[in-house]
């Protein structure tokens, strides 16, 4: 029984300790997210490479990094649409993160390459209403119906405009230590993961960020 006792002391002793250095290590990389979007601003908020919906001239910026094939980023669409729709006053930055292999990379490709055309956002809502994976001959498909010109986006998909769009966005979240998609930032607040609701925290970020301002030049 003595042994015992000693031995559940040191477990809870042991537990405490792990605690405390999970949530000291947690406060560090919120540090360091928190300094990384400072420092990064512009290229997160005012990168002209990114498509921005809703009002440009926006006094909230919402951005997203996505990957069309992500179930999370087709489920949240809804809700982040329903937030632009609603508020005339937010402007939504949207940054391909094709995180999920070679087909999610065309495909963001072939999405970059529709801003020329001009319907981008047109080609990103019908992609992530899209049931199942989505790939390049899919996207072009899925383009084609909204009459994109499917020779000019498998042209420019491969432009260094594109392959410059999608090594920023690459970079600037390895910077940002984001680690999946989606990935929200409602101002310079990461929206926290899990949440119920998307369409509540994202009206209450925005609600936030209008009271309280920004630390970053967001």
């Amino acid at each position: 029984m003595r042994s015992f006792r000693l031995f559940t002391s040191f477990s809870i002793a042991g537990l405490a300790s792990a605690i405390v250095a999970h949530l000291l290590l947690s406060h560090v990389q919120d540090l360091r997210q928190v300094n990384a979007i400072t420092a990064y601003a512009d290229e997160i908020f005012r990168s002209t490479s990114s498509f921005v919906a809703g009002n440009p001239d926006g006094d909230v910026s919402v951005v997203e990094f996505f990957d069309y094939n992500c179930p999370y980023c087709r489920q949240g669409e809804p809700d982040v649409a329903k937030l632009v729709a609603h508020d005339g006053k937010v402007r939504l930055v949207l940054k391909e993160l094709p995180v999920l292999g070679k087909d999610s990379e065309a495909v963001a490709r072939v999405a970059l390459a529709a801003i020329p055309q001009g319907k981008y956002l047109e080609l990103h809502r019908k992609l992530l209403a899209e049931r199942g994976r989505v790939n390049k001959d899919k996207a072009l498909r899925i383009a084609a119906n909204l009459g994109l010109d499917t020779a000019r986006l498998e042209k420019d998909m491969h432009s260094p405009a594109v392959e410059a769009a999608i090594a920023a966005n690459q970079d600037l979240t390895d910077r940002l230590g984001v680690d999946g998609v989606p990935f929200y930032l409602v101002g310079d607040r990461p929206l926290p993961e899990g949440g119920a609701d998307l369409y509540a925290a994202l009206t209450a970020g925005v609600a936030d960020v209008r009271q309280h301002g920004c630390q970053a030049a967001c």
